[in-house]
């Protein structure tokens, strides 16, 4: 594999989380500010300072080291490449964390539903990144591998939605606020039909995730 085909992957990942890069930024310079009239979606980070850092600063390191674990020559240094796993799947978690807690003290927009589907995926990509770990440390690359890829996947559906926010309000002047909801969903729905589809392809229709059976060696 050429230096260019092992990074058009991660470049590309880059290109796609960086809305929620972007964003993450803002906030946390944001939140270092004095604050006097703001707006509904800004008032809500100022209110709650301590609460919306604890999700945007370990979100801000979960997106900066998630490309790079995909790069194929970066795992080449099996070191390096362990301890950024760690650090990615304890900013996850504790981004995740911060996320559940913000949803409730906000509070949410879109209400309830908002709430329970943003429980429902953080928990499952904690879940997926936990069990990832176990997984590695069984030796079982395949699995370990498929895992993160769709716990990834969740993850960066929040950039994704940012994507079609901007479009509804640049392409139909829907504001943050109305297209929120719908193009969170849409987030979700399009990275995981992405990543089931990339599993699929490469597993030629048999996907061998192996959760419960015995640690197996796998190729990188």
């Amino acid at each position: 594999m050429t230096f260019l085909q092992a990074s058009v992957p991660t470049v590309f990942l880059y290109i796609l989380c960086w809305p929620v890069l972007r964003d993450s930024i803002y906030r946390l310079w944001f939140l270092s500010l004095p604050h006097e009239t703001l707006n509904y979606v800004d008032q809500r980070y100022a209110d709650h300072p301590i609460s919306s850092a604890v999700h945007l600063l370990p979100g801000l390191v979960f997106f900066l080291i998630g490309p790079l674990q995909f790069y194929a020559r970066l795992r080449r240094y099996r070191r390096l490449h362990r301890v950024l796993g760690y650090v990615f799947v304890v900013a996850g978690l504790f981004s995740s964390v911060g996320v559940m807690h913000m949803v409730l003290v906000f509070p949410a927009l879109g209400g309830f539903l908002t709430q329970v589907v943003t429980y429902v995926l953080c928990l499952g990509m904690s879940g997926m990144m936990i069990l990832a770990v176990l997984k590695i440390r069984q030796r079982d690359m395949q699995t370990h591998q498929r895992l993160m890829r769709l716990a990834f996947a969740i993850g960066m559906s929040v950039s994704t939605a940012r994507y079609f926010i901007h479009a509804a309000d640049t392409v139909f002047g829907v504001p943050f606020e109305q297209s929120f909801s719908v193009a969170s969903a849409l987030g979700v729905i399009v990275n995981l039909a992405v990543a089931t589809t990339y599993e699929v392809f490469r597993s030629k229709g048999k996907i061998g995730w192996n959760i419960l059976g015995r640690g197996r060696k796998g190729k990188s």
